[in-house]
């Protein structure tokens, strides 16, 4: 099978089977197509890290607490 008759045949059976991902892979020499359990998502928002809070400029508390502050999220 060819790269341009494996990506045909994946996205043949995406249409077919939107419940999960099918991509066209080389192994060893030859494209073979692989099913993925993974459901596609259709509208990706946000990121997957977000910034740690900021503490305020004035914070009279020692290091050991500001450090506690973080931890538990601001």
């Amino acid at each position: 099978m060819t790269h341009e008759e494996a990506t045909a045949e994946a996205a043949r059976r995406q249409a077919a089977d939107p419940e999960a991902t099918w991509l066209a892979v080389k192994h060893e020499d030859e494209w073979v197509i692989a099913r993925l359990g993974l459901m596609p998502t259709p509208n990706p928002i946000g990121t997957a890290t977000k910034p740690p809070p900021v503490a305020p400029r004035d914070d009279p508390h020692s290091a050991i607490e500001r450090a506690a502050w973080f931890a538990a999220g601001g």
